[in-house]
């Protein structure tokens, strides 16, 4: 059985969670650790016993005989030219969100990767939560009916704890932002339940207390569907409570709120609110976060010649959206997509 190489770039936090779904994957196998540190590497490859090497540089990886895919684990900003390179050696490429920070990084990208035609995966790993699973299953066998309504909202204080404040919270030039940074994560959600792309979008945004973020820390977005249904997706840093994923969702035979789910199509007798049990996402923890699935998927798609369940397409189309967010916040205007070339 064949394993596909994998190289990682940025061995920080989150890259340790998925070098350790990784492992559990027979497919795939960890060729190479590179990072501005060679401590990091060093301690991530005695932490998980890796037999693989700790290279010199990003270049050394691209060129790496073994590695047959690039995980991208380093700051945002370093995203799109890494990307670009991993795309013009033909390597199959994993990218932590934010993919881009801004439209023309984004168009590269996108170009970039058709070009080479290699199989790609971002960091969107709530797609494989057990509930959010449980949801997408219910929507796609109408268990709610038509969707006309779609809400997904991130709810995450982040402050100086996190490993990634000190750039994660200042404006470097075309980026970031609140839905760059992670407000993408609901934004991926929202555009996932409605099973349609966003036309139109109107946002505000505002600082509600926290004045140590260079951008608002907290908006709120209305999103128009080319199907002519709505949504809503929101976020804040600067929330004084525990970490929520807020998730709402209304259709023609029933209704989502969180861990509720109330559906007559299925339950005839059904008289109040149900409970989904299964795992939510309910923390910012990367150990958290079921990478396992996103691994599994971007490794059949290798094996299988397929498409990833959220490849370049579906991720740009995330990216596009929270950058419409963006400008709305900026312009005061409603915005309307596409904003790049497809």
């Amino acid at each position: 059985m064949k394993k596909y190489g994998v190289g990682i770039i940025g061995v920080g936090w989150v890259a340790g969670a998925h070098a350790t779904a990784m492992l559990q994957n027979p497919n795939i196998k960890i060729s190479a650790l590179v990072s501005r540190r060679k401590e990091s590497c060093e301690a991530l490859k005695k932490e998980l016993n890796l037999d693989c090497e700790i290279l010199d540089s990003y270049e050394d990886l691209i060129k790496h005989k073994d590695v047959d895919i690039i995980d991208i684990c380093t700051p945002n900003s370093m995203h799109c030219e890494q990307v670009l390179k991993a795309a013009s050696a033909g390597k199959h490429i994993i990218i932590e969100k934010p993919i881009c920070m801004n439209l023309d990084e984004l168009q590269a990208e996108l170009d970039a990767i058709r070009k080479a035609k290699v199989k790609t995966q971002t960091g969107f790993a709530s797609r494989w939560n057990p509930h959010i699973l449980s949801l997408k299953h219910m929507v796609d066998m109408g268990g709610l009916g038509d969707i006309f309504f779609t809400e997904v909202d991130y709810y995450h204080e982040i402050g100086p704890w996190w490993s990634g404040y000190n750039w994660g919270s200042n404006t470097l030039k075309g980026g970031p932002s609140a839905s760059l940074v992670a407000g993408c994560h609901a934004v991926d959600l929202t555009r996932f339940f409605a099973g349609s792309e966003a036309t139109e979008v109107f946002a505000y945004g505002t600082f509600g207390h926290r004045k140590d973020y260079e951008y608002p820390p907290t908006y709120a977005a209305v999103v128009k569907f080319e199907n002519g249904k709505i949504g809503k997706t929101g976020n804040s840093f600067e929330n004084e409570c525990p970490y929520v994923m807020n998730i709402i969702l209304h259709g023609s035979k029933g209704a989502v709120f969180n861990e509720k789910f109330f559906t007559k199509e299925w339950f005839p007798g059904q008289e109040d609110w149900q409970v989904f049990k299964s795992t939510m996402l309910e923390s910012g923890d990367v150990k958290h976060h079921p990478f396992k699935g996103m691994i599994d998927d971007i490794a059949n798609a290798i094996i299988n010649d397929t498409e990833t369940s959220n490849n370049i397409e579906s991720s740009a189309r995330s990216h596009e959206l929270c950058l419409a967010i963006d400008k709305s916040m900026e312009t005061g205007e409603k915005v309307k997509l596409p904003l790049i070339k497809w």
